[in-house]
């Protein structure tokens, strides 16, 4: 893996809305460094960029989630809005935390986590609190709309070699695993797809198990 590059991609139902959480790594940092902050892009479907009567001005769809990611997720800040074929799509920065401490705690309470320890090669945490807001959010400013969260995660191999992993209860490549053994080429890279059952466990459990050595 000359690179590994990990993409969450994470989908909630804002009113309708699917937003995406992408964030790359290294493999020689998922195994090697210590814990540390990596930068993440978010991006939240809209009905549209612009204001229908005037173009200048942003549409309501797009000022809302302005004033709601970042209850969502803290120290999230609005880089642009842009379109991409039928979709529009606001773009957020945010920070990921890269948890590498096997102490049994999220290295950070308040943001999304990518954890890799001497027991798992990467899973998937999602604190309380991001659940927490996803709830006073959907509550307060979107009234009955359930959340529909998704995670995809991109891997890119740098070590140069073939890297043997195990995948549970996910997609890689699109193709479904309830457990598989697969193989990394090196240089070569693949993204894998939480199933909704890794999901559940991550927003009720706080993590949720991707792939394993």
């Amino acid at each position: 893996m000359k690179k590994i590059s990990l993409i969450i991609i994470t989908v909630l139902a804002l009113s309708g809305c699917k937003a995406t959480v992408e964030t790359e790594v290294s493999l020689k940092d998922i195994l090697e460094s210590k814990t540390k902050t990596i930068a993440g892009d978010l991006f939240v479907e809209v009905a549209g960029c612009n204001d229908y009567k005037d173009s200048r001005q942003p549409s309501s769809s797009l000022v809302k989630v302005q004033q709601t990611i970042p209850s969502i997720f803290p120290d999230a800040k609005y880089v642009e809005c842009f379109r991409k074929e039928f979709d529009s799509y606001a773009r957020f920065s945010i920070p990921v935390f890269l948890d590498k401490d096997k102490d049994g705690k999220l290295a950070s309470e308040s943001h999304l986590n990518i954890i890799s320890n001497a027991d798992s090669l990467l899973m998937v945490g999602i604190p309380q609190n991001i659940k927490a807001n996803m709830e006073r959010v959907k509550n307060n400013s979107f009234g009955t709309s359930a959340f529909d969260l998704k995670v995809n995660i991109k891997v890119n191999n740098d070590t140069g070699k073939e890297f043997p992993f195990k995948v549970i209860a996910a997609y890689v490549e699109n193709q479904p695993y309830v457990y598989g053994d697969l193989t990394s080429k090196g240089n070569g890279s693949f993204t894998v797809t939480l199933s909704d059952v890794s999901v559940s466990s991550a927003l009720e459990n706080g993590t949720a198990m991707v792939l394993i050595r």
